[in-house]
């Protein structure tokens, strides 16, 4: 079954151990990279209780040849990775074919289907999924929701996007609305393109409150700082900064990706074309005084399906919506 076009919005995030593939086009910087990225990768690796290969897969993927997809969990500053509630979560797809990446980012609040182990699924906030059983019940929470396998996760410590973005020295941002106040720790932004700090970015991409378009407006503005870190990234050949970028993603970066999956990903990295994201729309909902984001089924079935077509899965999801018009917030990257 075919599956129509969907919106196309501007680029967030790449996992973050493509942040450090894309390094190894420093060249000269290579034999330090491999020595350091070693000792990263020690610290950084965490496996599934799963094991390798979500269930939704007959066979363990192959990264030189097959499509695969990457959850990536933003974990509050507050908490540890081990423990607390996920502030940010978000799909990515990476397609071998088209060198296309394809990002889903989930409201934090989605009034969802929570899976844990042999229990009987309940009803909670996506975000709360982290407290009852960690990334684990996160992923199958995740793979449930979009009905599509979760291949690798990253989870970040939101404190270490103030850690990357110094690493690189800071980021170029297009700032959309303006920012001020305690609640981004008294930094003030105006609109327009502009060299952010690791303090400002941080600001910038967690502020939630005084974006009128609430979860929806952050995910683009966290989108926004994470391709910023990455475009910096791709230029660095200083040993200097390589250290520093290293030593952030270590020290705030659990995955189960392993060094030598990540070196595969070399050739994949350096001819990326396209970079696209959604965000799952929806409504407020409130139950027992409690605010919840309820999923808007159309707009839930056609990411599936997207997300399906994307890694070259058969499109389970009943046909998608095509009547879709609102292309405010549409945007592609291209490389």
């Amino acid at each position: 079954m075919e599956t129509p076009p969907r919106k196309k919005k501007s680029p967030w995030k790449i996992v973050l151990i493509v942040l450090g593939v894309v390094l190894l086009i420093g060249g000269s910087a290579f034999g330090y990279f491999v020595f350091k990225a070693n000792e990263t990768a020690e610290n950084a690796n965490k496996a599934l209780e799963r094991g390798d290969k979500s269930e939704r897969r007959d066979e363990t993927i192959d990264l030189t040849k097959d499509h695969f997809s990457v959850l990536l969990a933003g974990v509050d500053g507050g908490a540890s990775l081990e423990e607390g509630r996920t502030d940010s979560l978000m799909v990515a797809t990476f397609n071998k074919e088209s060198r296309q990446v394809t990002l889903v980012s989930i409201p934090r609040d989605s009034y969802v289907d929570i899976i844990i182990d042999d229990e009987d699924p309940f009803k909670d906030k996506i975000n709360h999924a982290y407290a009852y059983g960690g990334i684990d019940t996160t992923i199958a929470t995740v793979e449930n929701l979009l009905d599509i396998p979760i291949d690798y996760y990253a989870t970040i410590n939101f404190d270490g996007i103030e850690d990357l973005v110094d690493a690189v020295g800071g980021v170029e941002i297009d700032v959309l609305i303006p920012i001020s106040g305690k609640a981004t720790g008294n930094v003030e932004l105006e609109p327009g393109v502009q060299v952010l700090n690791g303090k400002e970015a941080l600001a910038y991409a967690r502020m939630r409150k005084q974006d009128p378009a609430g979860d929806i407006g952050r995910a683009g503005r966290q989108q926004q700082v994470i391709e910023a870190i990455i475009n910096e990234a791709t230029t660095i050949n200083s040993f200097t900064k390589l250290n520093r970028i290293m030593n952030a993603v270590g020290e705030n970066i659990r995955t189960n990706m392993s060094l030598s999956e990540a070196s595969q990903l070399q050739p994949y990295a350096k001819s990326l074309k396209s970079f696209n994201r959604e965000t799952l729309e929806g409504n407020d909902l409130t139950l027992n005084g409690v605010y919840y984001y309820e999923l808007d089924p159309v707009d839930l079935r056609d990411a599936q399906a997207l997300l399906q077509t994307e890694l070259g899965m058969p499109v389970t999801a009943d046909e998608p919506s095509t009547d879709k018009t609102d292309d405010s917030m549409t945007e592609t990257t291209t490389y």
